[in-house]
């Protein structure tokens, strides 16, 4: 298939920009890394290119779709559908989705706030019993600092308000932002006050908060670097920054190849190489920027991946089970993980 062939089917031709260089650190030394790939999550229309910088590691689409076409991707894109635990103050639908909610709602008082003990925390030593899953869990509460009282959090594309609902159970007092109307409403009828309009009306406004999250988002933007400067602004001096991404360098990528879940063309306009993004965070101005445990581990990527290629079933349950034990015993690389998990902090 051509290259023209490949990167204009079914997309208008107007709506892509050609960048010839890498939009993260402006390197022109490049390599092909896939061809013509395919949204196999969304079926959003198109045929991409993806690139890879030789100069920071980070894989980009070119062309890619413009800021005035992007939407075109996201008319079946899905941020506000509700699963379980969306919020665990909420019961179950029969006894099971009752006693998950309980033992979610008791680790996250008992890991995540002071606050006093009640006999339903007992029921935290389940995710005791399954040490394997507990840097997951501690990952999905965005690894929030007992040190720091419960304050103000801020989640920068909250989705649904998932999140918040969590960080709520510690005492955390959640607001977000979401271009997504309808997982917006979903949010905000949770209690979370949610904007949906630019991330510069925000910082103009002198809002600051204690702790400021940004979850699988910068893959998706035009300017990241823009995003991230916004994100410090907005930080209180001493306060924590988290932030998660697909990592270009994962094992999954390596297994799946053009079929793995964190490529996601259109929607990942570029996907991260490790030190690609902690140079990005330290340009913003974060400082004490380090390495966390994931949310999104080799099992979930793959279970997302093998919708490009389901004869492989068999050996991802077989590589799912490897994958699990190599993180228990603490022999994963955390450089080849299925996402790059930071966490840093601004000075006064």
């Amino acid at each position: 298939m051509s290259k023209e062939n490949n990167q204009s089917r079914d997309w208008p031709s107007e709506g892509l920009e050609h960048l010839r260089a890498c939009p993260i650190c402006a390197g022109e030394r490049r390599h092909c890394v896939h061809q013509g790939l395919a949204d196999h999550l969304f079926n959003a229309p198109g045929r991409w290119d993806l690139y890879g910088c030789e100069q920071c590691g980070t894989a980009y689409l070119d062309p890619r779709p413009n800021r005035q076409t992007i939407h075109l991707a996201y008319q079946d894109y899905g941020t506000h559908e509700s699963q379980l635990d969306d919020d665990p103050e909420q019961p179950g639908t029969d006894w099971r989705g009752s006693l998950k909610q309980a033992i979610l709602r008791a680790y996250i008082r008992v890991r995540f706030s002071s606050k006093p003990f009640k006999p339903s925390d007992v029921f935290a030593g389940a995710m005791w019993l399954r040490p394997f899953l507990r840097p997951r869990f501690d990952a999905a509460m965005r690894h929030l600092p007992v040190s720091i009282k419960p304050g103000t959090v801020l989640d920068i594309g909250c989705g649904n308000g998932r999140f918040l609902a969590w960080a709520r159970v510690a005492g955390w007092q959640g607001c977000g932002t979401e271009f997504d109307i309808q997982a917006a409403a979903v949010a905000r009828a949770k209690g979370f006050d949610v904007h949906e309009g630019p991330l510069d009306e925000l910082v103009n406004s002198g809002s600051k908060f204690d702790a400021v999250t940004i979850s699988h988002v910068i893959e998706h933007v035009h300017e990241p670097s823009a995003l991230l400067r916004a994100a410090r602004q907005l930080l209180k001096p001493g306060g924590h920054f988290w932030i998660e991404t697909p990592n270009i360098n994962a094992r999954g990528h390596a297994y799946f190849g053009a079929g793995w879940a964190g490529l996601h063309p259109p929607h990942h306009l570029q996907v991260f190489a490790p030190k690609a993004l902690e140079r990005l965070l330290q340009d913003a101005g974060f400082i004490d920027i380090r390495v966390a445990s994931s949310q999104s581990g080799w099992r979930a990527m793959a279970s997302l991946s093998r919708l490009a290629d389901p004869a492989q079933m068999g050996n991802i349950r077989s590589q799912a089970i490897r994958e699990d034990m190599a993180e228990f015993l603490g022999h994963s690389d955390a450089a080849q993980g299925e996402c790059i998990t930071l966490t840093a902090t601004v000075s006064a």
